[in-house]
């Protein structure tokens, strides 16, 4: 059962998406183009956006906003909502039901409570610092697969990565001894997973904030151990080159093969 009021409201935000999410998916929907060819929204984004918004300015109105179409609405608070109303939008128009809406609360750049959903399995995935991980109120864990031969990778990078760059990570992956790699469009999703327990690892390669302002709660609150790209033990939430993964082994593994590659970055 959900205690913490701000948690039931931001539950409450990600149902009223995905309820738009959920009847615009299998329409033939208008494309607009952002930032690339790959980055582009629909008025499905549009309208579980103002589905969500309509309920966080009303019942969270003190709180700043940080929204992935409308941007920052600064409130003055130590507080920010940071939503993402569709993650996944590739997917979405593509046919693929991989697609969910995050939102995350942050406390002075901290997070402190996260809710992804995921409208077509009705899977509701939940967190509070401190107080563990949930789906549809029943805790989740990480499982404890140490053999790097046996994990499973998820890799989530940014629509603006360079194709080189991306190319030799993605090699590297490949070819570097574990199970299988995932590349699915849907990092949020890809928390869920390694908090379910049904993934070792999330490699995030410089994504914006709304696309792991939940998840990342949600898979450390589940167990999973955060490290940079440096090897260190994340300090700073709002980092977003970072791996998590089940077990210290696991991520010393992934540090293995990424850290190497950041020259390339240069």
């Amino acid at each position: 059962m959900i205690e913490n009021k701000d948690l039931k409201i931001l539950v409450k935000a990600a149902h009223a998406g995905g309820k738009v999410l959920k009847k615009y998916f299998g329409q033939v929907l208008n494309l607009k183009e952002k930032s690339t060819l790959a980055d582009f929204q629909t008025e499905a984004d549009i309208e579980s956006e103002e589905a969500i918004l309509k309920i966080i300015k009303k019942e969270l109105s003190p709180y700043n906003i940080q929204s992935e179409e409308e941007g920052k609405i600064h409130n003055g608070s130590y507080y920010t909502v940071v939503i993402d109303p569709m993650d996944g939008t590739n997917n979405f128009v593509t046919g693929i039901p991989n697609f969910t809406v995050s939102i995350g609360l942050l406390h002075k750049g901290q997070a402190v409570l996260g809710v992804i959903y995921q409208p077509i399995l009705d899977q509701t995935f939940t967190a509070e610092k401190d107080k563990g991980a949930y789906l549809n109120g029943k805790k989740i864990t990480v499982n404890d697969v140490k053999d790097s031969k046996r994990s499973t990778v998820t890799y989530i990078c940014g629509y603006k990565t360079d194709r080189v760059y991306l190319g030799s990570v993605m090699n590297s992956l490949l070819v570097g001894g574990h199970k299988r790699i995932l590349y699915n469009w849907s990092g949020a999703y890809d928390y869920c997973l390694l908090a379910l327990g049904k993934v070792e690892s999330v490699i995030t390669d410089g994504i914006e904030l709304h696309d792991y302002a939940a998840g990342k709660l949600i898979a450390a609150e589940a167990g999973g151990k955060i490290i940079d790209f440096g090897g260190k033990k994340e300090i700073d939430y709002t980092n977003d080159k970072f791996i998590i993964s089940n077990t210290d082994q696991v991520n010393q593994y992934i540090l293995n093969i990424i850290k190497p590659l950041q020259t390339l970055t240069k």
